[in-house]
């Protein structure tokens, strides 16, 4: 399993003694793990990996994402993380499985409701629908109540209608969505599957016929050859018109797409201020600029606005009193603010 320093084995962690995966993985803990919801009901099948790509591409705050992606005809549940930091715990230990598993693929999927999973290290607050999973949010300690009905309002639902049920930290022998050679699913999409039980139909032809009809099946087998070459070939122009359109469409999003993501924010926000314990009671982002409400008595500001403003991410950071004397409001500048604020003067 991954973790700050680098490695550890799944068997000497707390509550994950009985689990025996059925091959060699690396384990990504829920912590350094990014979730999105794609949905796919009016995408082409052409589209659909080129849409997926470019969504995880658009959210995910690192420069080079590995996914796993689980697939449906309606909609796409996708993890992601840092694949640098997958090479990195590599490159210091060779030795370590070449599979790399997402943790929340060893939890068991639910159906409907909020969920409140403990995971290898912290929680996860959960929302499912359908037997989808629609959102999540991971935090190191468990929630309180505050934290949930703010995930509740997250995911448009009523605070009445919210039942949280608790689960426990056990973990599956594999990957809840892995199928295995011989299931129906792979037998009806894998090719790999389908010449198998061509080579095996026409063994059993040549057999039964005998050899005097083997120039006869062998010219057959030939031409459907050619067929599925030619229909192989029809595929790939396809699959290239469908390529240039969605280069079009990439380069019209583009331009539309100008200020970065919240989840962007929130991983810089993240990543400044991972030394300090504070509660954050309220986020605003408008107009270029971020404003954190943060709770937490003697809280040393300097140092607060010392590690944030060496992040390129923001211009200018400062901090101003809250209501409350425990209360500090911390004002993030994010780059194009003043050339805006400039354009308006002008």
């Amino acid at each position: 399993m991954i973790t700050a320093e680098g490695t550890l084995p799944l068997d000497e962690l707390p509550g994950a003694h009985s689990v025996q995966l059925n091959s060699p993985r690396l384990i990504v803990p829920r912590q350094y793990l990014f979730y999105l919801y794609v949905s796919l009901s009016n995408i082409p099948k052409a589209l659909r990996a080129n849409l997926i790509q470019q969504r995880v591409q658009q959210a995910s705050p690192f420069a080079n994402p590995a996914s796993w992606v689980i697939q449906d005809e309606q909609a796409a549940q996708i993890w992601f993380w840092d694949a640098d930091l997958i090479a990195k715990r590599r490159a210091d230990n060779p030795s370590l499985p070449q599979s790399v598993l997402p943790e929340a693929l060893l939890r068991q999927p639910l159906i409907d409701g909020f969920y409140l999973q403990a995971c290898l290290s912290g929680w996860d607050m959960q929302f499912w629908s359908a037997g989808e999973l629609l959102h999540t949010r991971w935090l190191l300690n468990k929630p309180d109540a505050r934290m949930q009905t703010d995930f509740v309002r997250h995911c448009s639902k009523s605070i009445q209608d919210a039942n949280w049920l608790e689960l426990e930290p056990r973990l599956l022998n594999s990957p809840w969505n892995e199928k295995p050679f011989w299931s129906r699913e792979t037998l009806t999409q894998e090719k790999i599957a389908t010449k198998l039980i061509a080579g095996i139909l026409v063994a059993w032809v040549f057999l039964e016929v005998g050899l005097g009809l083997g120039t006869e099946i062998k010219s057959s087998w030939l031409t459907a050859q050619v067929a599925e070459k030619n229909e192989a070939m029809m595929d790939l122009v396809n699959q290239r018109d469908g390529a240039l359109r969605q280069q079009e469409f990439n380069q019209a999003i583009g331009q539309l797409v100008a200020n970065p993501s919240p989840l962007y924010l929130a991983a810089q926000v993240q990543q400044c201020t991972t030394n300090f314990d504070f509660a954050i009671l309220d986020w605003q982002y408008q107009r270029g600029q971020l404003v954190l409400l943060l709770q937490k008595e003697g809280l040393d500001t300097r140092a607060l606005i010392e590690s944030c403003a060496a992040n390129p991410a923001f211009t200018d950071v400062r901090v101003e009193p809250g209501l409350t004397p425990d209360q500090t409001r911390v004002l993030f500048s994010l780059p194009g603010m003043q050339q805006e604020e400039q354009n308006n003067a002008d």
